[in-house]
């Protein structure tokens, strides 16, 4: 196993017999991702993915009459005026070196799996993987285009595009914009944004801060737990055999975990604050201040509730072909329970507190 003090004197000799760098020149070799507390690179991390932020330093000119034009300047870096010293990213990505120069790209390829071969990739930029991101293996970016299935973990700050499926089992797939996929099956997926699936979700739990489409052949959603902020579209929802297919609606799933975390801070605060109002022998301007605390803290809690349940008459499910029986439909507080199978096409909503459904063209 190589250490991480190992692996930057390797780099920096491969570099030199390249004749990149002059002596004059300083590189400033990112720390290694995947590097243990004992310096050693993880079987699981690939390790030699090198990381940089935009405006990060890359390399430093010695010598007091040292030139800019000494740096080996490749594409997405520059020398600041303000500081002509040193070599800096332009953009966040990984360095590299070809032809002689320091290069930044904001894109990185894998050209097959993410699996034993690969190690688990951390990237700021953008990944494309053409295969499969195998399980137990993990990804993130700030965005990603996976040409295969996902069986691992995928994490991204942005979009993610998958050309397969979704098959991660026990592990999450996050999306902190829109997420696409061919088909979503027995998987956790969360997307802040829009969820597109081609031709199913099966027997998953899928959140959504946006809207989820099946818009493809058959599309169909069936078992599991689907939550949306503004609606769902799907072809068939439900099955004459499977599992219960429960729909939540009009809320913001990620929102209204944040809410519910601060309604239980407001509780606690409340709960400390009405023990030591039982205090009989407390002086009554304290005793008012508390009081009119505990007046505050029911407000509070007011208009979080109020913001989590804003516009959900605005929220949908559309259904081109059927609901079938057992599909249970929430909106805000409001239950819908599908008793019997109903031929679409059908929209329902939420007008005047009740779930209502309306031939849908």
């Amino acid at each position: 196993m190589w250490s991480y003090k190992n692996l930057r004197k390797l780099e920096l000799c491969r570099i030199k017999k390249r004749g990149v760098l002059s002596s004059r020149v300083k590189f400033l070799l990112p720390k290694v991702e995947g590097i243990s507390e004992e310096e050693r690179v993880n079987f699981f991390e690939g390790g030699f993915l090198l990381n940089v932020k935009k405006g990060q330093v890359l390399a430093e000119g010695e010598g007091e009459d040292f030139d800019p034009s000494e740096f080996p300047k490749g594409q997405n870096v520059y020398v600041p005026p303000e500081n002509p010293r040193v070599l800096v990213s332009s953009v966040d990505g990984h360095v590299f070196f070809k032809d002689g120069k320091i290069h930044v790209s904001p894109v990185y390829e894998v050209n097959g799996d993410i699996d034993h071969s690969t190690g688990n990739i951390h990237f700021v930029g953008n990944l494309i993987v053409k295969g499969t991101v195998r399980e137990s293996f993990l990804v993130e970016a700030k965005e990603a285009e996976i040409g295969g299935d996902v069986e691992g973990t995928v994490f991204t700050r942005k979009n993610l595009t998958v050309g397969g499926g979704i098959v991660s089992k026990k592990h999450k797939v996050i999306s902190g914009g829109n997420l696409k996929a061919n088909y979503i099956l027995s998987s956790k997926v969360e997307a802040f944004g829009d969820i597109e699936v081609s031709k199913f979700i099966r027997e998953s739990e899928v959140k959504a801060g946006g809207s989820i489409i099946v818009s493809g052949e058959p599309g169909i959603i069936v078992g599991g737990n689907l939550w949306a902020k503004r609606g769902i579209r799907a072809n068939v929802i439900g099955s004459s055999f499977s599992a219960h297919t429960t729909i939540r609606l009009g809320i913001d799933p990620f929102l209204e975990m944040l809410i519910q975390r601060h309604i239980q801070t407001i509780q606690e605060e409340k709960e400390l604050i009405l023990g030591i109002l039982e205090d009989k022998g407390l002086p009554f301007e304290e005793r008012f201040d508390y009081e009119r605390k505990l007046l505050e803290l029911d407000f509070q809690t007011k208009l979080l509730e109020e913001a989590l349940y804003r516009n959900l008459e605005k929220a949908f499910l559309e259904v081109k072909g059927k609901v079938f029986q057992g599909v249970t439909l929430i909106i805000g507080h409001h239950t819908l329970r599908v008793e019997e199978d109903i031929e679409g096409p059908i929209r329902f909503f939420l007008k005047n507190d009740k779930i209502e459904l309306e031939r849908w063209t």
